[in-house]
C-alpha cells in the first residue's frame, strides 16, 4: 500500500486507474480462470489422466533393447565383441506371460597376419501361464478397475475444488455489495445526524432551543462520520478479500455491478435429499472407496492361492558366421523346446492371511462410514433447508422492522420542528433506524449466503451456476 505523509499521520493514497464494475456472474467465471487453487486442481489432473494412461497400458507390449559392447588385447591378438539383444514382453488380461527375444553376438579377433570375424544368433520365446494365483481376467484387471476408480475419484475432488472456490466466490461478493451498501447508509445516517444539527441550530437561532442541545446532535454527527469510516475500511477489506480470490492485481478499481435482491425459494426436504446422494463428491467417494475395496479384497483371496503355472519355452539357435561370410548351420544346431508346470506352496506364511483381514476389515469399515456418511449427510441437508427457511423468515421481518423505524425517525423529526419532541428521541429513533437499516442488510446476505451452502451441500453448485468441467468430470 502506498501512503502519502499528512502532516504526522499517514493516508493510503487513492488508486489509481479506472473503475472496473464487476456482476456475480463475471466475477465468478473470470474466478475459475484465475484462481490459484482451481489452476493448481487443473494441473493435477494432468497428471492424474497421465497415471491412468499408464495404468491402462499394463497389457501393451514392453519392449527394449541391449547393446553392449567390449575389447581386449592379449599379447598381439585384439579381441572385440558386439551384441545385440532385443526383448519384447507381453502380458494378456488372463494372466498370461509372454516373453520373445533375440540374442545376436559379433566376435572379432585381430592378428598381425590378418583377422577373423564370428557371430552366432538365437531366438528365444517364453510363455507362463498362472493357473490358480494371479490368473484369470478379473485378478489381472484389478489394477486397472483399481486406477479407473481412483480417476473418478479424482474427477469428483476436481468438482468439489471448483464447487467450494465458486461458492467462495460469491460469498465473498456478497461481502463486497454489502460493504459497499454500508458506505450508503452510513452516509445516509450522516446526513440525517447533520439535518438534525440543522434542526437545532435554527430552532436555537428562533429562541425555541437553548444552546446546550446542540451538543447531542454535534456528537451524532461525530458518531456518524465515525461509523462512515469504518464502512469504508471493511469495503476496502472486503475488496482486497474478493481480489485475492479471483488472483487479480489488489490496486484494481473493482466496484460492484449488482445490487441485492432475494425471492423466496421452496425447497422440498425429500427432494434435496436425494439430491445430496447423487451428487454430493464425498458420498461419491465414499462409494468408489467401497468398490475399490471389494477390488482389494478379491485380490488379497487370489494372492492365498497355490502359486501353479504352464510354462513353455521354445530356443532357436541361428547361424554361425566364419571370417566375413555366413556358413551352414552346425549339426548340433537344434531347436530346444521344454514344456513343464510349477508349483509354489506357501507354508506357514501369516501374511497372506493377514492382507485377506485387513481387506475386510477395510471394506467392512468402509461400508460402515458409508451409513455414518448417509447420517451425517441428513442432518447436514435439514440443517441447510432449515436455514433457509429461517434466513428468509428474518429478512421479511427485518425488512419490515425497517419500514417502520423510517417512518418513526421520520415523523420524530416533524415533531421536533414543531417542538413537541426533543434531540434525545429523535436521536434514539435515529439509532433504532440505522439499526435496523444495518439489520435487513445483514439477514438479506445471510438468506443468499444460506442458498450457496445448501448448493453445496446438495452438490448442486456447478448445476446452478451452469458450469461445465473441462474435464470430463460427472
Amino acid at each position: 500500500m502506498r501512503y502519502a505523509q499528512t502532516g504526522s499521520a499517514t493516508a493510503p493514497l487513492p488508486l489509481a486507474g479506472p473503475e472496473v464494475r464487476l456482476t456475480l456472474p463475471e466475477a465468478v467465471y473470470l474466478g475459475l480462470r484465475q484462481n490459484l487453487g482451481v489452476r493448481g486442481a487443473y494441473l493435477q489432473r494432468v497428471l492424474d489422466k497421465y497415471n491412468l494412461h499408464v495404468a491402462e497400458s499394463a497389457f501393451a507390449p514392453k519392449a527394449s533393447v541391449v547393446v553392449s559392447l567390449g575389447a581386449d588385447r592379449t599379447g598381439t591378438s585384439l579381441n572385440g565383441s558386439a551384441e545385440l539383444t532385443p526383448t519384447v514382453q507381453l502380458l494378456t488380461p488372463l494372466g498370461t506371460i509372454i516373453n520373445f527375444g533375440w540374442d545376436m553376438r559379433q566376435d572379432g579377433r585381430r592378428q598381425p597376419g590378418g583377422g577373423q570375424l564370428k557371430g552366432r544368433s538365437a531366438l528365444t520365446f517364453s510363455l507362463i501361464q498362472p493357473l490358480l494365483k494371479g490368473a484369470g481376467y478379473d485378478a489381472n484387471m484389478a489394477s486397472i478397475r483399481t486406477a479407473r476408480l481412483q480417476e473418478h475419484y479424482n474427477q469428483l475432488r476436481l468438482k468439489s475444488i471448483v464447487a467450494s472456490t465458486v461458492t467462495d466466490i460469491a460469498r465473498a461478493y456478497h461481502q463486497f455489495v454489502q460493504t459497499r451498501q454500508q458506505i450508503v447508509l452510513a452516509e445516509g445516517a450522516l446526513s440525517r445526524a447533520r439535518d438534525l444539527e440543522a434542526t437545532n441550530q435554527a430552532l436555537i437561532a428562533s429562541g425555541r432551543m437553548a444552546n446546550i442541545e446542540l451538543v447531542q446532535a454535534q456528537s451524532t454527527v461525530a458518531a456518524q462520520e465515525l461509523a462512515l469510516l469504518q464502512a469504508e475500511n471493511a469495503f476496502e477489506a472486503a475488496r482486497l478479500g474478493l481480489l485475492a480470490l479471483l488472483a487479480l492485481d489488489l490496486n484494481t478499481r473493482v466496484v460492484p455491478a449488482d445490487s441485492l435482491s432475494a425471492e423466496p425459494v421452496r425447497v422440498e426436504l425429500d427432494t434435496v435429499r436425494a439430491l445430496a446422494y447423487e451428487n454430493r463428491p464425498d458420498y461419491l467417494s465414499q462409494l468408489i472407496a467401497i468398490e475399490g475395496a471389494r477390488i482389494g479384497l478379491d485380490v488379497a483371496r487370489n494372492q492365498r492361492l497355490w502359486d501353479l503355472s504352464a510354462n513353455v519355452g521354445l530356443n532357436v539357435p541361428g547361424a554361425d558366421r566364419t571370417g566375413w561370410r555366413a556358413t551352414r548351420s552346425l549339426p548340433d544346431t537344434k531347436t530346444d523346446l521344454r514344456t513343464g508346470l510349477q508349483l509354489s506352496i506357501p507354508i506357514n506364511d501369516k501374511a497372506l492371511k493377514q492382507q485377506e483381514v485387513q481387506a475386510t476389515i477395510g471394506l467392512r469399515q468402509g461400508e460402515v462410514l458409508l451409513d455414518q456418511m448417509r447420517a451425517q449427510i441428513d442432518q447436514q441437508v435439514r440443517n441447510a433447508v432449515r436455514s433457509v427457511d429461517a434466513a428468509w423468515r428474518q429478512y421479511k421481518l427485518s425488512h419490515r422492522v425497517r419500514e417502520l423505524s423510517e417512518k418513526s425517525s421520520a415523523g420524530e423529526m416533524l415533531k421536533l420542528r414543531s417542538g413537541r419532541s426533543s434531540n434525545f428521541q429523535v436521536v434514539s429513533f435515529q439509532d433504532q433506524l440505522r439499526s435496523a437499516e444495518n439489520a435487513e442488510l445483514a439477514a438479506l446476505v445471510v438468506y443468499l449466503d444460506s442458498l450457496l451452502m445448501l448448493d453445496l451441500q446438495l452438490g448442486m453448485t456447478l448445476d446452478t451456476w451452469g458450469i461445465q468441467l473441462n474435464d470430463g468430470a460427472p
